[in-house]
């Protein structure tokens, strides 16, 4: 019995951590976009961290192969250093929009510091009218200037493909069964999600197509 009880305040404390943005972010935030309202069976693939040369160029080859077309919340700095990406990105009719320039977490900063990496990472990449906080960390005292130009979009479904030891086939059943119309869904173009990205990815894909969902651009 104390097995069991222990199995089910595990599976419960981890449900909590995965799901703490969405399930908490949403009452408490409610000006942050957190799950698109739509009438149609459409979600919204999302890749934070790039660009990168190998990596972001997989995930357009990826979704290529089932139509599909996603937003890269791009890193002002990694933009500067792979410009051909960001011009292949625009050209494949993918989203580009702001994850700071130097992917910085603005828990750990004031508001003047985290605008400025907002305003720098634009320089770069053009005012594309949406932002992601990295690490879901947004500067609480930035939301209202933030929001004058911008919709903070955040997730309902989170991969959590950047975990080191995650348990791939737990994560993509997870997912899937997280997955609903107006979903916006969180991957890592970047190295250290690499691994779990390339094998979780395709078959996420391939289940959407499969149930009739249409991938698009926020």
């Amino acid at each position: 019995m104390k097995n069991l009880l222990a199995r089910k305040n595990t599976a419960y404390l981890t449900f909590a951590a995965l799901n703490f943005w969405y399930f908490i972010g949403r009452t408490f935030l409610p000006k942050l976009t957190w799950r698109r309202a739509v009438n149609e069976h459409i979600v919204y693939l999302t890749f934070d961290d790039g660009p990168h040369p190998e990596i972001t160029t997989w995930v357009m080859e990826e979704l290529e192969k089932v139509g599909a077309n996603g937003t890269f919340f791009v890193v002002g700095n990694n933009a500067v250093n792979h410009p051909e990406i960001v011009s292949e990105l625009r050209a494949r009719k993918h989203g580009i929009s702001n994850h700071t320039f130097h992917h910085v977490k603005g828990w750990r900063m004031n508001d003047q510091e985290y605008l400025k990496e907002i305003e720098a990472c634009d320089e770069v990449i053009g005012d594309p009218g949406f932002f992601r906080p990295p690490f879901g960390q947004i500067n609480f005292k930035s939301i209202p200037v933030i929001r004058q130009k911008k919709e903070i979009i955040m997730w309902d479904v989170l991969s959590k493909d950047y975990l080191p030891r995650l348990n791939r086939k737990r994560a993509l059943a997870r997912i899937k069964r997280q997955t609903r119309p107006g979903s916006i869904i969180v991957f890592h173009d970047s190295e250290k999600a690499e691994a779990n990205l390339k094998a979780i990815l395709p078959a996420y894909l391939e289940f959407l197509k499969d149930e009739g969902y249409h991938m698009k651009v926020l």
